[in-house]
This record gives C-alpha cells, sequence and structure tokens, in this order.
C-alpha cells in the first residue's frame, strides 16, 4: 500500500472520529460512523495484506518445536516437524497460511501431550517446561493476530472510543 493511500484512510478514520462521533447524540449515527470506521480500517489492512506476519508466526512456531525436540530428550511425543520448514525468502501467502494452520495443530497436540499423564510420568519437569512453552508461544501468536486485525467495531461503538483512548462525549 502507498503512503498517500495510508495517510487518505488514516485521515478519514481521523476525521470522522475527531469531528463526527463527538459532535452527535444520535446512537444510530454513531453506529454508522464506526461501521464506517470498521469498514476503512479493514479496507486498509486487506491493501497492506503481506506475508509477514504469517511468516512471524511461522517462525516462532519452529522455534518453538526445535526447543520442545530439545526439551523432550528421549520422551515419546508426537511428531515435531523438521524445522526451519520455510526456507529463504516468503512465498506464495496461501502456502504460508496453510503451513501456519498444520504448526497451530500440531502445537495443540503437543500441548495435550505435555499436558497429560505420559508426559508428566515420563519427566514431570521437562513436561512443565514443555507445556509453559507451548502457552506461551500459543499467546505469542495471538498477539500477532490481534496486531493485524482491526478493533472490534462492536466495541468502538459500546464504548464511543478512540484508539483504545478513554470514551469521547
Amino acid at each position: 500500500m502507498s503512503a498517500s493511500f495510508e495517510r487518505l484512510i488514516d485521515g478519514i478514520i481521523d476525521a470522522l472520529q475527531s469531528h463526527v462521533v463527538p459532535n452527535s447524540n444520535d446512537d444510530f449515527v454513531r453506529g454508522q460512523v464506526f461501521s464506517a470506521v470498521y469498514a476503512l480500517n479493514g479496507l486498509k489492512l486487506a491493501a497492506d495484506w503481506k506475508a509477514g506476519p504469517l511468516l512471524e508466526q511461522v517462525r516462532l512456531q519452529d522455534d518453538t518445536f526445535a526447543t520442545v525436540e530439545r526439551l523432550a530428550g528421549s520422551m515419546t511425543h508426537p511428531e515435531v516437524p523438521s524445522t526451519p520448514r520455510i526456507q529463504g525468502g516468503p512465498s506464495d501467502v496461501a502456502a504460508i497460511e496453510a503451513l501456519r494452520d498444520d504448526g497451530d495443530r500440531r502445537l495443540g497436540q503437543l500441548l495435550l501431550w505435555a499436558s497429560g499423564e505420559h508426559a508428566r510420568a515420563a519427566n514431570p519437569n521437562a513436561a512443565t517446561e514443555i507445556e509453559r512453552l507451548l502457552r506461551r508461544a500459543i499467546c505469542d501468536q495471538l498477539k500477532i493476530e490481534l496486531a493485524t486485525t482491526p478493533k472490534s467495531m462492536l466495541q468502538q461503538i459500546a464504548g464511543g472510543e478512540r484508539d483504545g483512548g478513554a470514551a469521547q462525549g
């Protein structure tokens, strides 16, 4: 996305939030304005979509898989993919997304294993450490996802918020 397009969208959103919302006492109009802001944020994200956030998630998963392999040692565990799963630079976004989704599935399987009886019986300390690692990795992935998702329109409507700040009057 070009910088001028981004500035244009940001300017429209700022004008709506700074001038229209505070000067409107009509809940229907406020709802329509926040609807437009939500749509504009979605348009901006769609125009700027790159493989970057997906690649970041895949790399985070790969680091987690490598650490699980190291911590698990000789414990019997679900299959962990060879890492790194992406060689070189970015490729097809759909392929990266499929890789990320497969990684999510595998992280879930590993979490179920690490929190289960067999892993705890084999090596309770390693199982606990692996479980913490997996939970932290899943949370870190969600942070990446949330950073690339527009703020909920309903959240903005309900609070009349602007950029996560206090309610506007």
